[in-house]
This record gives C-alpha cells, sequence and structure tokens, in this order.
C-alpha cells in the first residue's frame, strides 16, 4: 500500500539553515566586536547614572546646608 503524502507536513517551511558557533553564541550579523560595543554601552550608561546621582547628592546636600 503506498503512504499518502498528503498529511506528511514534514519538510513544510524549506530547508534548515546551516548556523556557525559564533551566530549561536550571539555574534549574528553584528559580526565581531558586537560583544565589545554592547560592554562599552553599558559602561557609558553606567557613568551616566552615576553622574546624575552625584549631582542629585550635591543638590541636596546644598538643600540641607
Amino acid at each position: 500500500m503506498a503512504k499518502g503524502r498528503g498529511d506528511n507536513m514534514l519538510g513544510i517551511g524549506g530547508q534548515r539553515n546551516t548556523v556557525s558557533r559564533n551566530a549561536m553564541r550571539g555574534a549574528g550579523a553584528a559580526g565581531k566586536g558586537s560583544a565589545h560595543n554592547a560592554a562599552e554601552q553599558k559602561r557609558e550608561l553606567l557613568r551616566r547614572l552615576k553622574e546624575k546621582n552625584e549631582q542629585a547628592r550635591a543638590a541636596e546636600k546644598a538643600a540641607d546646608d
């Protein structure tokens, strides 16, 4: 008896792509240095937050005096 192919969903959606190890680790389309850029952005954000906190403390201290 022949197998019915009408309800066989295998193969729908095309073939799987080969994914490199670097792409699985997050390099993806950004390529080299994307992790470096993310770390640099985080440092910049932390620097700005620290400056803002210092300014708020200075303003609070000046208001108390």
